[in-house]
């Protein structure tokens, strides 16, 4: 039994069999009839703490602790896959242009960093207000807690 979503990839879902000895079954494909419960598991190595019984309702359990605590912040803090490709198409059309017309491509590129700043502003301020810590803000844009806090500090009422 697997759970995925598209929206996350890298990130698939499963019931992992428990051992009467309370260990993972070994997920070289062997099933075995010994097993005694489910645990949460995820193909990124995330693993949940509790165990369930070995049982249609166990095993609902097991998903519902997938959703609920893996894979729904993972989400919240993934980007509309619909907007990734949108982003994406925006990138190759520009360096197309570039190659193009270089001096369309400069005022396109200043119009949108007029445009991206603001939004960026925007959206540090509210994951702040929302109870983001800076370290988190930091992650999401891949630079330090410390180079987020310096870059967007004026920016955010604490």
């Amino acid at each position: 039994m697997t759970f995925k979503s598209i929206d996350l990839p890298g990130h698939e879902g499963f019931a992992a069999p428990v051992l009467p000895n309370g260990e993972p079954a070994p997920s070289a494909g062997v099933f075995t009839r010994t097993f005694v419960g489910y645990q949460a598991g995820c193909s990124c190595g995330w693993a949940d703490r509790r165990k369930y019984p070995a049982t249609p309702a166990g095993a609902k359990e097991v998903e519902y602790r997938w959703w609920s605590r893996h894979a729904t912040p993972l989400l919240a803090a993934a980007p509309p896959g619909e907007l990734v490709i949108k982003s994406n198409l925006l990138c190759e059309r520009i360096s197309k242009l570039i190659a193009e017309r270089p001096v369309a491509a400069l005022t396109l590129l200043s119009q949108l960093e007029t445009w991206q700043r603001a939004l960026l502003e925007q959206a540090v301020a509210g994951a702040r207000q929302s109870g983001a810590s800076w370290s988190e803000v930091g992650e999401a844009m891949g630079i330090s807690k410390q180079s987020a806090h310096e870059r967007f500090r004026a920016h955010v009422s604490t």
